[in-house]
């Protein structure tokens, strides 16, 4: 049986349910937009049901002093393939296992597979709060592209709402057509085509829709960041290796010329 849901964590939850509660065990789990149907396939579509998706997640973090919620959200925003059966699987075995202890159990492979994704979220998590660069727009608005490669702006946003509390500002994951906006009371979820991205979305660039002030910080910023730089001590392996290059697009000193 292939279990299709609508590519929601709270689908993928349902069919997780469903699999426990019909003690089916699936070979796949797929959203629906990515499955391509077979001739031979027998593919079930199971509808979203948030109680479903909640008694799930209470039934995990009662046995993991509630770890492994979070563990399974971060797979699930890995986005990686085959990440819906491996959240199964680390579901699976929870139950099975019944205690916390089972989450440092690596040898088990979907426990290892689970511990390592986590790694790698919590690597691009930590870039992100350091490589996310604003500027600031003529209303006031700071704005900031990001690509990542994880679906990680869940995951920053409570960082970025504290550390700029005092200051509008809106995160827009380019390759995922939606972003973070804050305007300093309230955070939400916002879409390519609403209006605070719309309006803001060429700002990247085009210079002329950044405040002047913006072009003033960022020249200062310029002008430090080759001042402090020790031409003799340079070295780009290291560089590379703590500033990878898929980042340097949105980095306003990647953009700057030295100056001469």
């Amino acid at each position: 049986m292939i279990f299709i849901y609508d590519g929601s964590y709270e689908g993928l939850l349902s069919c997780i349910f469903v699999s426990f509660k019909e003690r089916i065990a699936p070979v796949a789990i797929n959203a629906e937009e990515n499955y391509q149907f077979a001739l031979l396939d027998t593919a079930r579509r199971i509808d979203t049901n948030e109680s479903w998706a909640a008694r799930v997640l209470k039934g995990i973090d009662g046995r993991t002093n509630a770890s492994a919620s979070a563990l399974i959200n971060k797979i699930f925003l890995s986005e990686l393939p085959l990440s819906e059966m491996l959240i199964y699987q680390v579901v699976q075995a929870i139950i099975q296992h019944g205690d916390e202890t089972i989450l440092e159990n690596f040898a088990n492979p979907c426990i290892l597979k689970a511990a390592q994704i986590e790694k790698m979220i919590g690597r691009e998590v930590h870039r992100m709060h350091a490589f996310v660069r604003f500027q600031e727009n003529p209303g006031g608005l700071f704005c900031a592209a990001i690509e990542p490669d994880f679906n990680i702006l869940p995951l920053i946003g409570d960082h970025f709402e504290r550390r700029y509390a005092d200051q509008a500002w809106v995160i827009f994951d380019v390759s995922r057509n939606y972003g973070l906006y804050y305007d300093q009371l309230n955070m939400s979820y916002v879409r390519a085509d609403d209006q605070i991205i719309a309006q803001n979305y060429n700002m990247f660039e085009v210079s002329a829709a950044q405040d002047i002030g913006e072009k003033e910080y960022q020249s200062l910023w310029e002008s430090y960041f080759h001042a402090v730089n020790i031409n003799e001590r340079n070295n780009p392996k290291l560089h590379l290796r703590h500033v990878p290059r898929r980042y340097w697009k949105y980095l306003t000193e990647k953009k700057l010329k030295p100056k001469k």
